[in-house]
C-alpha cells in the first residue's frame, strides 16, 4: 500500500468546513498512515488551535501556518504544500470538500506515473448540471450537511469508469508537479487551474477522472464566501461582484500568456505577435479588449492611454491585503505585463500585425484577433500578406510554447517561511 500526502489549504471563516472534511477523513480513509498537510493561510476562528487537538486522531498530521500579514493565496500555498509533502503521491483537497468511503483506495487504484487524476465532485445545484459531475443537494452549509445520505448516495452511485476532465480535487506523483514548477503564481484568484492543465498536458501527462473516488463540494466557499449564493446577503453579493472583476483580470492574464483561452486541449504553438494600431478618440475604449492578444501594442505618437494601472487591487481587496503590505510582499508572485501599450515604433519583432482599430467589430475580433496564433501557425512562408483588412508581416516563426511548460516562481525569503507544527 502506497502512502499519500493529502494537502488541504484553509483560510478565514472555514473552520466548520474543515471540521466536516476531517470527520470524513477520519471515517473514510481505508488506510491510516497517510500524511495530512494543512496550510493555514489566514485564521480568524482558531483553526490552528483546533488542528492541534486533531494530531492524536491521525497518524501524521502536519500544520503549516502563514506568519505574514498577507495571504499567500491558493496558487502559492498549494505549491508550498507539494514542496513540503513527504510521499511520492500527493493529493490536493479543498477545505470545503467531504470525501466518501475508501477515497484513498480508489485514488491508489487509478494513479500511475505521468498521470493526473481528478476525483468526481458531487455539488448542489448552484451552477447547473454538467457532464463532469453529479448534481445533488446534500446541503449548502456544513452544519446542515446530510452526511449519512451523502455516503449512501456515493455507495450506490460509484462507477468504475474513466473520463478526461481536470479540476480539484486532483492527485499526481510529486515529480509530475515539480516538472512543470507547480502553479504560476501570477494567477491569484482564478484561471490557475486552466493554466496548470495546459502545462501538465503539454508536458505529456495523461489527464483522467475517476468516478469511483467521490467528494462533495460546497463550491466557491474559499473565493466568494460561505453565503455567496444568497441574494439577500449584501456583503456576500459585493464579494461576488469583486470576484467577477478578478475573474476578468485573470482571464486577461491567461490570454496574455497563451494567446487564447482553453481549459484542456491546449494548442502546441505560441508566437510573439506585436500590433501597430491606428486609432481615433472613439477607439480608445476598445484597446483593452485587444491588448492581451499581443506582446506589445504600438500606437501612433499622439495617442494617449492610461498606463501603469493596478491590476492587483481587486485581488488584494478580496484577500484583505493593505497597500503597504503588498508593496513589501508582492515579490512572492509572478507578474504579467498587462499594459503593453507604447508610442515607440515597432522594431525587432517576429510578427507584426498592422490595422485600424475602427475595423475591429465583434465579427472581425473573433475571426482575426482571437485566432492570430492559429493564422500564423498555418502560414508556411515568411513575408507580408493581407487578411480581412489586417496587414500581417512574419519575419520569424519562433514557436516558444516549450518555454511556457515549466514556470519559475519567485523564491520565498527565509524569514517569510511558514511555521510548521
Amino acid at each position: 500500500m502506497k502512502q499519500i500526502s493529502f494537502c488541504i489549504n484553509t483560510a478565514v471563516n472555514e473552520l466548520d468546513n474543515l471540521k466536516l472534511l476531517f470527520k470524513s477523513l477520519k471515517d473514510n480513509l481505508k488506510y491510516k498512515k497517510h500524511e495530512i498537510i494543512v496550510f493555514i493561510d489566514s485564521d480568524n476562528e482558531g483553526i490552528y488551535e483546533w488542528l492541534l487537538t486533531q494530531k492524536s486522531e491521525f497518524n501524521d498530521l502536519k500544520i503549516l501556518k502563514n506568519p505574514l500579514p498577507i495571504c499567500y493565496g491558493y496558487a502559492r500555498n498549494i505549491n508550498e504544500m507539494f514542496k513540503f509533502a513527504s510521499h511520492d503521491i500527493v493529493s490536493y483537497l479543498q477545505s470545503d470538500m467531504v470525501i466518501s468511503k475508501d477515497y484513498d483506495y480508489y485514488l491508489l487504484k487509478h494513479i500511475k506515473p505521468k498521470t493526473v487524476l481528478s476525483s468526481t465532485r458531487i455539488e448542489p445545484p448552484l451552477h447547473g448540471p454538467g457532464p463532469e459531475k453529479h448534481t445533488v443537494d446534500f446541503g449548502l452549509y456544513p452544519d446542515k450537511f446530510k452526511y449519512n445520505k451523502f455516503q449512501k448516495y456515493c455507495n450506490d452511485n460509484r462507477e468504475d469508469k474513466i473520463t478526461n476532465y481536470f479540476f480539484a480535487p486532483f492527485t499526481m506523483y510529486k515529480e509530475v508537479w515539480n516538472s512543470i514548477g507547480g502553479h504560476d503564481t501570477q494567477f491569484r484568484r482564478s484561471r490557475e487551474d486552466s493554466d496548470v492543465l495546459n502545462r501538465l498536458t503539454l508536458a505529456g501527462n495523461e489527464i483522467i477522472q475517476t468516478w469511483e473516488a467521490l467528494v462533495y463540494h460546497f463550491t466557491c466557499t474559499s473565493s466568494r464566501g460561505k453565503d455567496w449564493f444568497n441574494p439577500k446577503n449584501t456583503k456576500a453579493q459585493e464579494r461576488v461582484k469583486l470576484q467577477e472583476v478578478a475573474d476578468q483580470i485573470e482571464l486577461r492574464r491567461f490570454i496574455k500568456k497563451w494567446g487564447t483561452f482553453s481549459h484542456g486541449n491546449p494548442i502546441d504553438y505560441f508566437y510573439k505577435i506585436d500590433a501597430h494600431v491606428n486609432i481615433n478618440e472613439n477607439d480608445i475604449n476598445k484597446l483593452d479588449a485587444i491588448e492581451p492578444y499581443f506582446n506589445k501594442v504600438y500606437l501612433q505618437d499622439e495617442a494617449e492611454i492610461e498606463t501603469n494601472r493596478d491590476f492587483d487591487i481587486t485581488a488584494n481587496t478580496l484577500l484583505n491585503i493593505k497597500p503597504k503590505d503588498w508593496d513589501t510582499y508582492s515579490y512572492l508572485y509572478n507578474k504579467a505585463n498587462l499594459d503593453s501599450f507604447t508610442n515607440q515604433p515597432p522594431s525587432n519583432t517576429d510578427v507584426l500585425v498592422t490595422f485600424a482599430l475602427s475595423t475591429v467589430n465583434p465579427i472581425t475580433f473573433k475571426n482575426v484577433i482571437q485566432n492570430l496564433q492559429h493564422i500564423i501557425y498555418q502560414t508556411d512562408e515568411l513575408g507580408e500578406f493581407e487578411y480581412l483588412g489586417f496587414k500581417v508581416e512574419i519575419k520569424e516563426k519562433n514557436n516558444i510554447i516549450k518555454e511556457k511548460i515549466k514556470v519559475i516562481n519567485p523564491k520565498i525569503n527565509p524569514d517569510d517561511l511558514y511555521s510548521i507544527s
